[in-house]
């Protein structure tokens, strides 16, 4: 993908949309597109994300559930352990991804962005009937 192509993709994916275009012409710069196969480990049981996930195709999911588009805000915000072996579903995950020194310049460069992505995580633990 160009940087363009990711800018359009942040841009319809919150909580990126609530980004300036000078903010997501930034996080295109370090975003990485990731291609998952049908069944493919994205993270092994008790590890720690090392990278947020940003699913743009495909799914993935725990125990055969699916998981939302947003993976790994807690894991590098607080050093928590993922949830258990998360896997690409049947059609296989394509996704954006941030290493995690490109996640801290992110939220420190743009703070809406980490309010957003707090925001994002509590709805997913409400949800689940975490909160």
């Amino acid at each position: 993908m160009s940087p363009v192509e990711i800018m359009f993709a942040l841009q319809q994916t919150p909580p990126f949309d609530s980004l300036t275009d000078s903010e997501l012409e930034i996080a295109a710069t370090v975003a990485v597109e990731l291609r998952f196969a049908a069944g493919a480990l994205v993270l092994g049981p008790g590890e720690p994300f090392h990278r947020l996930l940003i699913k743009l195709e495909g799914s993935w999911q725990l125990n055969d559930q699916e998981l939302p588009g947003l993976l790994g805000i807690e894991s590098l915000l607080a050093g928590a352990e993922g949830p258990g072996e998360i896997r690409a579903g049947a059609a296989g995950a394509r996704c954006l991804t941030f290493t995690r020194g490109h996640f801290f310049t992110l939220i420190n460069e743009c703070p809406t962005l980490l309010l957003s992505l707090l925001s994002s995580a509590d709805q997913v633990k409400e949800e689940r009937g975490f909160l």
